[in-house]
């Protein structure tokens, strides 16, 4: 590989472990005064906007939704749109109950298993162990959306480091487990949540979080895909 392309990848290994990370929070925290701010200024819509330029196509759908939600709130009072916000997330990501809002966002749940800390949940935290990736994981399940994607983003960051410390085959070792653990467990559950989510949600906000992250992992999987056939070998 030619220095110019790996001074890309490392580039790219940094933005998509910021991007990974913004996607996490929003599924782990529930919506707070901090993230109206945020929403509010200048910096928020633009940093949305690079992203959607980022993805080509793939961006411009959620981008559209969180643009239209933010044009709606701005003359919005705050306690009015926090909750709204925090009656959305919870029904989106709690499994309140049965008939209000998709199943809660574990892995678990979704791949059949119907219960906590089943089998798939085992598998993931034998993932992270194999990683050497310290999860906090006081607060929500192993398997959760939130947690899975907290993973991709510090096994992105991992990467950049491998990359900036000109250590190309332990590089690529981080980038096959980015690979298999989006292949494995991420692409094979999320898709069919966040297609719920998107049908179920009631604010813009939360329909561009759940067409952002399906189309990201997506193109994050490209991306991946493309970097091994550039370094030309065998997985």
């Amino acid at each position: 590989m030619f220095q110019k392309e790996i001074d890309e990848i490392k580039i790219r290994a940094g933005e998509r472990s910021k991007i990974y990370m913004l996607l996490s929070h929003f599924f782990l925290e529930r919506p707070e005064e901090g993230l109206l701010e945020k929403l509010k200024g200048k910096d928020f819509i633009l940093y949305i906007k690079k992203i959607s330029d980022y993805g080509e196509k793939g961006f411009k759908e959620p981008f559209k939704y969180i643009e239209s939600f933010i044009k709606r709130i701005e003359d919005l009072p705050d306690e009015k749109i926090l909750e709204e916000l925090q009656v959305d997330f919870t029904k989106l990501t709690r499994g309140i109950k049965k008939g209000y809002g998709p199943p809660p966002p574990y892995e678990s749940m979704w791949r059949g298993e119907n219960v906590l800390m089943g089998e798939w949940t085992q598998r993931v935290l034998r993932f992270y162990y194999k990683a050497q990736i310290g999860m906090d994981l006081k607060n929500n399940p192993p398997d959760h959306i939130g947690i899975e994607l907290k993973f991709m983003s510090l096994l992105c960051y991992r990467e950049k480091e491998k990359w900036e410390n000109e250590d190309v085959p332990s590089a690529f070792e981080v980038l096959k487990m980015e690979k298999d653990f989006i292949e494995e467990h991420l692409l094979a559950w999320s898709p069919f949540y966040l297609e719920r989510m998107l049908e179920e949600a009631e604010t813009d906000f939360y329909r561009g979080i759940a067409v952002f992250t399906k189309n990201f992992l997506y193109l994050d999987k490209g991306m991946i895909d493309e970097i091994f056939e550039i370094k030309g070998g065998e997985l």
